[in-house]
């Protein structure tokens, strides 16, 4: 067997090795950015409810007893719409998810990150992320560590409450679930990271192998020279 293919079989075993040791050893961590109603960079939009309500390619959604509602105060009359700013004439006025109490949306499709932007959050707000290495849960007092509430859950306008937050893993992220224990969930504009192909990850692997061997070569040469 050639060097290069010793090196290549090499990068590629030490990319599923990493692969392999990451959705051991998974994790997702939340970051929250207040009223920000844009994707964040380099994400890719899965909706933005508005109609007609259409999703990205490779994701599917199923509601139950959740739906879509629009303007500042829906019917039923118990869903906020989510505060893009500081007094009520911010709220997002175009469609949004409304998930209502005892009722889910479950989203489904690949994705590294989803990112969404979250409207007057609540203790009662539930997430669950899926993922190839397991489920993790997370309520809104969880998420409120992250936004830094107070006395604000529920409020409609709220700095800490209205914002966009994003739910990272190390492994694959397979769907999530939302649900709210009363009135309500309010959702809008979510996003999401592809997953690094394996041919990417053992690439990146082989880069850093090369700018390693240089950096040694360059080393030994100065060495020489010195001498």
């Amino acid at each position: 067997m050639s060097n290069f293919k010793k090196i290549l079989v090499g990068a590629v075993f030490a990319a599923a090795a990493t692969l392999g040791a990451t959705a051991a050893n998974a994790a997702v961590t939340i970051t929250f950015s207040s009223f920000q109603t844009a994707l964040n960079p380099g994400e890719i939009l899965v909706t933005d409810f508005d109609s007609p309500y259409t999703l990205a390619p490779g994701w599917s959604s199923v509601f139950a007893a959740a739906g879509l509602a629009t303007g500042d105060n829906p019917l039923p009359d118990a869903s906020a719409a989510p505060g893009f700013g500081t007094t009520v004439t911010d709220d997002d006025l175009t469609q949004y998810l409304a998930v209502y109490g005892t009722s889910t949306a479950t989203f489904t499709g690949a994705a590294s990150a989803v990112s969404m932007y979250v409207g007057s959050l609540d203790t009662g707000n539930q997430w669950t992320i899926y993922t190839t290495a397991g489920d993790f849960f997370f309520d809104g007092a969880d998420l409120g560590v992250f936004s830094g509430v107070g006395s604000e859950y529920g409020e409609r306008n709220a700095a800490t409450t209205n914002g966009r937050f994003t739910f990272t893993s190390d492994a694959k992220i397979t769907g999530f679930k939302l649900f709210s224990k009363s009135d309500s969930l309010e959702i809008s504009d979510v996003g999401y990271s592809a997953v690094p192909e394996p041919a990417t990850w053992a690439m990146m692997i082989i880069g850093f192998g090369a700018v390693g061997s240089m950096v040694r070569g360059a080393r030994r040469r100065q060495a020489f020279a010195a001498a």
